[in-house]
């Protein structure tokens, strides 16, 4: 039996909240007779909460397949120095328990590290060189580049000019690369001279059985949401209450729409800075038909999303358009697209899944108007062909982007 690791800081069973990619591939991997052991942080990003207070914390999924969490220093904000140390913090306990972990699960024969954060990439590579084993580093967001582009930071800044450099000898030391964006390769290749050969493109995985399974799942929902859905038209939103998430401009396009007299409602679910802001908003607009509630389980947004006649995503840092021209890794865009809803996506880049798949329509970013009148669209369509985006969108991410056919891919990109 072949035994993989999976470092990831973020990463996390979709009970508690986190990234589930790697619990996705995990679970396929091991049913393809893998051991696989994914190694991250006790301390979740997405609540600011620990999982557990244990230093580390085991838990088995089958025989065959262990989430390790290890307890990291908190942080209350994602910005500043606490967070900075929280990923030092965590590169340094993989070195402490790698170890024991290997005495106990077998040494491994195959390491990823995986980014958000660089550091899991030196984590890894430690862990490689002193198995003589492949490494392959994981990516799925360009720091510094987007730091860059989107107007944070200088080129020169000496954070940019750390990650930058930390970046470019991962991907130097890397045997494979493993990108999660279409165009991602634009960059890696093209931009910081790496070799093509030795990149690999794989999407976000979608468990569309999970998804199923949940979907039937109502009661997962909080019974004010329940209530809210009972009725009129629903747009949905799930994820980060963030300005370039276009909270704002959902909330622009529900006052046209209000305006209008449509019986068209729009639910949030998520968390982020903006929350106040946008409830302040729609008091300050008496709003009738917005209901903005906190995070709920990763479980139970397919009970929403499904029972949603529109899903709404919106991804553009206002004023900087090139920060995401090489394509971006949203695994909500996966969930919206499969379920069974229409996408309105507010994107720059024409070529995205969400139209490329017939699964939706994108609208220009920051376009509250834009917004409405395709709201107002899909709204006054015929059932049958609102239902055909839904239909599009199902099967194209059972086609692409099914947890199955990109499992193939990363046991290629592994092992041969």
């Amino acid at each position: 039996m072949k035994r993989i690791w999976i470092i990831d800081h973020y990463s996390s069973e979709p009970r508690y909240g986190g990234i589930s990619r790697q619990y996705d591939f995990a679970k396929e991997l091991g049913k393809r007779g893998y051991k696989v052991v994914v190694i991250a942080s006790g301390f979740s990003h997405f609540t600011h909460k620990y999982i557990s207070q244990k230093n580390v914390l085991v838990n088995r999924l089958r025989d065959n397949i262990y989430y390790i969490y290890l307890k990291t220093s908190s942080y209350e904000t994602n910005n500043g120095l606490a967070r900075a140390g929280n990923m030092l913090d965590f590169m340094h306990k993989v070195a402490r328990y790698e170890a024991a972990i290997a005495k106990k699960y077998g040494k491994p024969d195959v390491v990823t590290g995986c980014s958000v954060h660089p550091l899991a990439w030196v984590a890894a590579y430690k862990v490689a060189k002193k198995y003589k084993i492949r490494f392959c580093a994981e990516v799925r967001d360009f720091w510094p580049r987007i730091w860059v582009a989107g107007g944070e930071k200088k080129p020169y800044d000496p954070m940019v000019l750390f990650f930058g450099w930390l970046q470019k000898w991962a991907f130097q030391k890397a045997d494979r690369i493993i990108y999660s964006m279409d165009h991602g390769d634009k960059y890696i290749c093209k931009e910081l001279g790496i070799p093509e050969k030795k990149t690999f493109l794989i999407g976000q995985p979608m468990d569309c059985d999970r998804f199923d399974e949940n979907a039937k799942k109502k009661e997962l929902l909080p019974e004010t949401i329940r209530e809210f859905i009972s009725t009129g038209f629903i747009c949905s939103f799930a994820g980060y209450y963030m300005t370039y998430e276009g909270v704002y401009v959902m909330l622009e396009a529900l006052k046209i729409l209000e305006q209008k007299g449509l019986p068209i409602k729009m639910v949030f679910v998520g968390s982020g800075q903006e929350k106040e802001g946008m409830r302040e908003f729609i008091r300050a607009n008496r709003l009738q038909n917005a209901l903005v509630w906190d995070r709920i389980p990763k479980e139970a947004v397919p009970a929403l999303i499904s029972r949603s006649d529109i899903c709404m995503a919106h991804l553009e840092v206002e004023g900087h358009k090139e920060v995401y021209q090489y394509g971006v890794s949203k695994n909500k865009v996966n969930e919206y697209l499969y379920s069974g809803a229409c996408t309105l996506y507010g994107f720059l880049y024409k070529d995205d899944e969400v139209a490329a798949s017939g699964g939706g329509m994108v609208f220009e970013p920051y376009n509250a108007r834009d917004l409405a009148e395709k709201i107002e669209k899909v709204y006054h369509m015929p059932e049958d062909e609102r239902k055909q985006y839904g239909i599009n969108g199902r099967k194209y991410i059972r086609d692409n982007r099914r947890v199955e056919v990109l499992t193939d891919r990363m046991l290629a990109v592994l092992f041969e």
